[in-house]
Order: structure tokens, then sequence, then C-alpha cells
């Protein structure tokens, strides 16, 4: 007889628990977020599944045929809350509706508090107004509420919003020139990263120009020279900011052919000189630079003066080749011949290795030691103790940033 009295007292203990389960405005679960064929939050399983599916889709209809962003949540208790404060902070909190007419609805259930609120947006209130709205608390919710019949009320209420949001005339004043579910969030940061981008290939034009046209550099070998420098810059920023930077591109490698093949004025008879072609301009060379022209690690222009015989010979390194410059003859024609690792790095002590050169110009070979840094202690993570917590879910939506004035009605039974 005792332990039946314990454990009838457990239990209606339990079920007291539960059933006074107050829920904040961030504990309220925002179903749609995790599934976007969710519309109606139901964490305390007033309403039956069956209920609830037939609720998404008639809520879903409305979405779809007028972009109109209705939800609905359902709870047993806001903890003694007013509900329409509860309503608007929950309203604003996930920011229902789109964002450039505000056309969300709320609909708001709390069963202990025997209340019920529903709120719109500004851009809803013309087809829902406060009085409209008082009209469905009161003739499809409440006389269902009153006999417990939680699934009833529901079912007509959003039916009953799902006619006048989805008439010609409604759909034409609710339309967004959002669709649903965009993730308003990753187009702003997109637009942002259009700003930023176009910002940084203005400013990048602007100091292609000074390179190009500052009378500050009066050499165009070293004006060129200059403009190389920031030639990767240029094609990558080209690359990242969706092709915004191409003009500061295009600038500086047409300020570069000029530099290097516009025709100079001889520095001492200034009459005109002229470029020779590649196959004219190797006697001009001496044997080094002839072969660095044929190993590709550097490139000659000889420019010839025909009144004066002046030869000015410049040269234009070649980034991209496995030629260095030999510390015996000064040519770029040395190559790594051999790498060798004489002792490993540890965590506490450094490694050493030897790099030969070997150059084709004078024959020269060098031995370069160099030291390896000490490796780092590798990174131990121990386990954090508790269980992992899941992520978002697969196919969520999301709200489209819409706000709210306080429109609609509230009522009770």
């Amino acid at each position: 007889m005792y332990l039946r009295r314990l454990s009838t007292t457990i239990i209606l203990i339990t079920m007291t628990a539960v059933a006074a389960m107050a829920y904040s405005i961030e504990e309220i679960p925002n179903v749609h977020l995790t599934d976007k064929t969710q519309y109606v939050s139901n964490p305390d399983g007033v309403l039956r599944q069956t209920t609830v599916d037939s609720l998404n889709r008639s809520i879903a209809h409305i979405w779809q045929s007028s972009s109109a962003e209705v939800v609905a949540v359902v709870v047993n208790s806001i903890d003694g809350n007013d509900i329409d404060d509860y309503a608007t902070a929950l309203f604003r909190h996930w920011g229902i509706g789109k964002k450039d007419n505000n056309n969300g609805v709320l609909v708001l259930v709390s069963t202990e508090e025997r209340k019920a609120v529903i709120r719109n947006g500004y851009g809803a209130e013309g087809i829902l107004p406060d009085i409209i709205c008082g009209r469905i608390i009161r003739d499809n919710m409440v006389p269902h509420f009153r006999e417990g019949d939680y699934d009833g009320g529901m079912l007509s209420a959003v039916a009953r919003i799902d006619s006048l949001l989805t008439t010609p005339g409604a759909v034409a004043e609710l339309k967004s020139k959002y669709e649903n579910d965009e993730k308003q969030e990753n187009y702003n940061a997109f637009y942002g990263y259009l700003a930023l981008a176009g910002s940084a290939a203005a400013i990048l034009l602007l100091y292609v120009l000074f390179l190009a046209f500052t009378p500050s550099i009066k050499s165009r070998f070293d004006r060129y020279n200059r403009l190389n420098k920031i030639k990767l810059l240029c094609i990558c920023a080209t690359f990242f900011t969706l092709g915004m930077a191409l003009p500061a591109l295009i600038v500086l490698l047409t300020a570069m052919h000029y530099c290097r093949n516009k025709r100079r004025i001889c520095p001492n008879c200034h009459s005109k000189m002229h470029k020779l072609p590649e196959d004219e301009d190797n006697k001009y060379l001496t044997p080094a630079q002839d072969l660095e022209e044929q190993l590709e690690s550097i490139d000659y222009d000889v420019w010839l003066c025909d009144t004066c015989g002046e030869v000015d010979v410049y040269p234009f390194p070649n980034k991209h080749t496995i030629y260095s410059e030999c510390q015996q003859c000064h040519a770029r024609t040395s190559y790594l011949e051999s790498d060798r690792i004489f002792s490993q790095p540890s965590t506490s002590s450094c490694g050493y290795g030897m790099r030969t050169y070997i150059c084709r110009n004078c024959g020269k070979k060098s031995e370069i030691y160099y030291e390896i840094p000490k490796t780092a202690a590798p990174v131990v993570i121990l386990p954090m103790g508790g269980g992992s917590r899941g992520g978002g879910g697969f196919g969520g939506g999301s709200f489209g940033g819409g706000s709210t004035g306080g429109g609609g009605a509230s009522g009770g039974w």
C-alpha cells in the first residue's frame, strides 16, 4: 500500500514538473532552422504528430504561394510572462518575415497561461489587421481550446490564415523579392566581400597608376622593375576580387611593355636608339651574358645608337629558373647539383645539411652548409569529458530577417 502511494506521488510530481516547464525566448526550439520543411514548434507535445504534419503542409502552402513566413509555436508555459511581449520578442529574435516587406506571422499558444496571440509583421498587417487576428482567435481557436482540443483549434486557425494570405490580392501585396529560406547572412557576407574587393582593386589601380606615371622614377628600367615587383600581386588580386582588379593588371602590363619597348634616347648624342632583335644582340653580349640567355636565366635587351654607336644592355632576370648567381663569376648560371642532410633535426637539437652548386659558366663548385631548425613538439589533445553535441540539422531553412511593430491580437479562454 505504501509503495503504491509512493509511486503515485512520484508520478504526480513528475507530471507537474513537466507541465510546469517554461521556456525563455532563446529556449524555444526553432525547428525551421534544422529542417526547412518544419514550421511548427511543439516541444511539449501538446499537438499530435498528425496535427503537426497537417499544419506543416498548410503553412508550407502559404510560404510557397505568397512568400509570407508563417510559423506556429505551442508550449505548456511561458512562465507567467505577458504573452504579447513574449510573442513580439520571439518574433524579432527569430527574424520572421522577409526583410524587404516584413511579411511574417507568428501564432503562439501557451496552455498553462490559457492564452494565444497572433503577431504579424508590418507587411502582413494589411491582410491580417488586428480585428481579423482577434476574430481568428475568438472564432477559430477559443471554442476548441476551451474543450481542450488544441489540435482542432490550431488546424482551424491556420486554415483561416491560409485562406486569407493566399488570395491573388494578398499574394501581390505579400510577395517578396527574396526566395524562401535564403541565407541572408551569406548574402550580406558576399556583398561585404564585394565591397572590400572593390575597394582593394581601386587602391591597387591607384598604386599602379602612381608607379606608371610618377616623375620621381626617372629611369624606364627602374620603373619596369618597380612594376614587375607587383605583377604577381595584380594577378592574384584579379583572381580573388572576381576580376575587379583586372584594370590594374591591364594598366600594369601596358606600362611594363611601354617601359621595355618604347624607343630610347641616346644619352650621348640624344639621337633615337633602336632595340636589336634576339638573333642580332648576341654579339654585344659577353660570353657569360650569352650563356645566361641560352639558359633563360636572364633575358637581355640591347639598344644601339646608329649615330654614335652607343650600346646599352638591360638585364631582365627570369624568376622561374633553376639557376642562381655564382659566387665566383657572378653569372646567373649556377645550379643545385645535390642536397645532402647529415643529421635530422629533433625537438632538442638542430639538423645540418650541405648543398652543392656547380656553375656552368666558370665551372666553380660551391658547397654551402646550412642548419635545419628544431622540430616542434607534437601537440597532445586531451579528450574532454562528457558527450558531444551535435551540429545543425541537414537541409535547414532560415527566416528572412523581418520584424514586427507588435501588430495582431491576443486572447484567452
